[in-house]
């Protein structure tokens, strides 16, 4: 699997982001990711990140959704990272609001390197100090910060 700086950065990280609901947190995501300039189509990845999300919650409790999907809209492996002003409903099975989005997205064919990344980020986010850590980031490098500390640990 590629290094977190080679597939995630600080221009692929908000927080506080402002949104009402699931929806807008899913789309505020697919925004976000598309500052990587790899997106090749954002109306379609946002089409296949909500066709995705219909399948069954990416909420993975603890306020942390994972959104993501393997597509033809983005050329590599990639990830944004958002914090949100306020927790929105992604149904997760604990019940909790989300208010940390993980969006990944990868081409199609590639997907044991997105599964890694998954599970990697999954265990990251089970993690309570990190969980609290990226919530009290300041700013977008901040954030970023904290996820590349992560990976040298």
């Amino acid at each position: 699997m590629a290094d977190f700086r080679d597939i995630f950065s600080e221009r692929t990280a908000a927080v506080q982001v402002e949104v009402k609901d699931r929806s807008a947190a899913l789309a505020a995501a697919v925004d976000i990711l598309c500052r990587n300039g790899k997106v090749l189509d954002a109306g379609k990845l946002r089409d296949e990140i909500v066709r995705r999300e219909a399948l069954a919650s990416t909420g993975i409790g603890h306020g942390a959704a994972l959104p993501h999907v393997l597509c033809d809209e983005v050329s590599s492996l990639m990830f944004a990272v958002l914090t949100l002003k306020q927790g929105v409903d992604f149904k997760a099975e604990d019940g909790q609001k989300v208010d940390l989005v993980f969006l990944v997205a990868g081409p199609r064919g590639e997907t044991a390197a997105h599964l890694k990344l998954l599970s990697k980020l999954a265990r990251l986010l089970h993690d309570q100090d990190f969980r609290d850590n990226l919530r009290a980031a300041s700013d977008a490098g901040a954030l970023a910060s904290l996820i590349y500390r992560q990976e040298q640990e």
